[in-house]
């Protein structure tokens, strides 16, 4: 099958499974494809907005796909296709979705900012049933998908960007509140435990996107993202607490991190004081856990081997990275922490692993994938070694 072939394939799968949209758009950013069957007023709304002027900005300097929102914040993806010597061939788009629930007032009041018509407003309106509601994590995958037909390059969720400077929401008032799906109790217990453990997620970004978030503020996106941010600030403060920070410390950190995310202006800032936040109070459990390690070689070691549990750790590379012999560290390690440093990565990796098993929308190969295991076999062994039983029969016990 040719790329050609391929890449008509690719955009009928997302369409087909995802009512996902294909765009083309040329070197000049000019529209050239899409499949959708009423493309006028969408191309118009994004044509009009300052949605071209970032993409310029952003594959002047770089070829990565990034994520960008229009003036009525439906979320896009720009991926870009070039060549060997990195020009730039045409652009592709993905889109437009909602991230969460956005409410029919919330585009009316947009459309009447923008002094829309009657007409150009009915049109608008009449599309709004056929945009999806697509998590970030989702559309994510997605694209990873597409940069790669288009290119012949991996890149992981990671990679993606995200718009700068959104246009300011203003705040729309909804008097009912819309009962809906929380996010799994898996997700909340995975991040507050990293929290109490001091060891954040890399992919922190990622694990945040994926949860479904009820819907605290129906049609004003901005609020709600500001209410999540909130939350996430109560559940990590409590889970500080519990991993040793002061009672006094960790709600001064509390206050000042609501205070600016009240006073954020856009989602972009409100999504980075969370990220900023969860790094914060993580990395002051590790300090506080760490201080009563006296031996700052010590404290050095568990810092690494915190942070680097998924790989596979040479103790005798380490030691002498750190300038000691393998003996000498190790005896100094259990010395200072009551068990060995292979002891603690084991601890640490089996703790993680736990909490992970009961995320049920991860089979036990992914899960396993994660944790750095070349096989699934391999951590089904060295689980049950562990624990006393294999990863399914936990899970299966748990959720009984």
């Amino acid at each position: 099958m040719s790329n050609y072939a391929y890449l008509n394939y690719m955009e009928d799968l997302f369409l087909n499974t995802a009512s996902l949209y294909s765009w083309h758009l040329t070197p000049e950013y000019d529209f050239s494809y899409s499949n959708h069957p009423d493309s006028a007023p969408l191309k118009n709304i994004f044509s009009l907005s300052s949605c071209n002027t970032y993409m310029k900005q952003h594959f002047q300097s770089s070829m990565e796909p990034f994520f960008l929102f229009d003036d009525f914040f439906f979320l896009w993806a720009a991926v870009p296709a070039y060549t060997e010597q990195k020009k730039l061939v045409n652009i592709h788009l993905l889109g437009p979705v909602f991230s969460s629930y956005t409410s029919d007032s919330y585009i009316k009041e947009k459309m009447d900012i923008k002094n829309m018509s009657v007409k150009s407003k009915t049109e608008l309106l009449s599309l709004i049933d056929q945009i999806p509601v697509l998590p970030t994590a989702f559309l994510s995958h997605y694209v990873c998908q597409l940069y790669y037909t288009l290119n012949d390059a991996l890149i992981t969720v990671n990679d993606i960007k995200l718009q700068e400077n959104p246009m300011s929401q203003s705040k729309e008032k909804e008097e009912d509140f819309t009962a809906s799906e929380h996010s799994p109790y898996y997700y909340e217990t995975l991040l507050s435990q990293s929290v109490q453990d001091g060891i954040p997620f890399p992919d922190f970004s990622n694990q945040i996107s994926s949860a479904q978030v009820g819907t605290m503020c129906p049609g004003d996106p901005l609020r709600q993202k500001k209410d999540e941010g909130i939350g996430l600030v109560t559940i990590f403060t409590r889970a500080a607490i519990q991993g040793g920070i002061s009672f006094e410390k960790a709600y001064t950190c509390s206050d000042y991190y609501i205070q600016s995310i009240e006073a954020a202006s856009n989602i972009t800032e409100v999504i980075q004081l969370i990220e900023t936040m969860y790094f914060d109070i993580t990395n002051q459990v590790h300090e506080a856990t760490l201080s009563a390690i006296k031996n700052p070689m010590i404290r050095e070691c568990i810092t690494y081997l915190d942070t680097h549990y998924r790989e596979k750790i040479n103790l005798e590379e380490l030691a002498n990275t750190l300038g000691y012999t393998k003996y000498y560290l190790s005896t100094c390690f259990k010395k200072e922490t009551g068990v060995s440093a292979l002891k603690h990565i084991q601890q640490k990796m089996l703790d993680i692993a736990k909490e992970r098993v009961f995320d049920v929308t991860k089979s036990i190969s992914e899960i396993s994938y994660e944790l750095g295991f070349p096989y699934p076999q391999h951590f089904s062994r060295w689980f049950k070694k562990m624990v006393g039983v294999t990863p399914n029969e936990y899970r299966q016990n748990r959720n009984n």
